[in-house]
């Protein structure tokens, strides 16, 4: 079964914002370029399903403001991410500075110096001088969360329709949960799942 992702597709999902005109510009650019990177990397990470795409695209949904943010917006600047915090500490910041430097981004918020070096590894790109790539880069920001989505093996758990967990390991916690609950619901309903 070869589903498409198109434009359609995921503006059906996100909440639409029709009078912040800069957020639903936003919103329409990172949809159109969104839609033929996620056409491009679902195959090879085995997201094809209609549950695995539907469980994805709800926490991307959730996680980039419905699709207008590439780039988290944290609370203190990502302060809160320094090394010598806790969180920090649990995503790898090392040096002061690393907490803005790396803070969230892409399609599932990759976080932390240690999660740019692995993806750096992995994808043969230097994220660790240009983080900022995974948020302006659309092929980036799917494919890192490709990645991550991969790392945790949460095709199963979304065969399994298991969207606590995922949300869960998505998130390392419930924030926003009625939103993804939301976007699942949506989605479920385009895919006639």
């Amino acid at each position: 079964m070869n589903i498409q992702i198109t434009p359609e597709l995921l503006h059906s999902i996100a909440l639409p914002y029709r009078s912040n005109l800069q957020k639903r510009d936003a919103q329409n650019a990172n949809i159109q370029g969104l839609a033929p990177a996620m056409n491009c990397w679902f195959p090879a990470y085995s997201i094809t399903t209609k549950l695995r795409i539907a469980h994805f695209l709800a926490q991307s949904c959730a996680e980039t403001a419905d699709f207008t943010a590439m780039t988290e917006y944290p609370a203190r600047g990502g302060k809160e991410y320094e090394p010598d915090t806790r969180a920090g500490q649990r995503v790898g910041n090392h040096f002061p500075g690393d907490g803005p430097k790396y803070i969230g981004r892409g399609l599932l918020h990759l976080t932390g110096r240690d999660n740019y070096q692995k993806l750096s590894r992995i994808l043969d790109e230097n994220l660790i001088e240009y983080p900022e790539r995974v948020a302006s880069n659309y092929s980036l920001a799917v494919r890192t969360a490709c990645e991550f989505w991969d790392s945790k093996e949460l095709n199963k758990l979304a065969d399994a329709d298991n969207f606590e967990r995922i949300t869960y390991l998505v998130n390392g916690g419930y924030n926003g949960k009625e939103a993804r609950e939301n976007a699942l619901k949506r989605i479920k309903g385009m895919l006639h799942i």
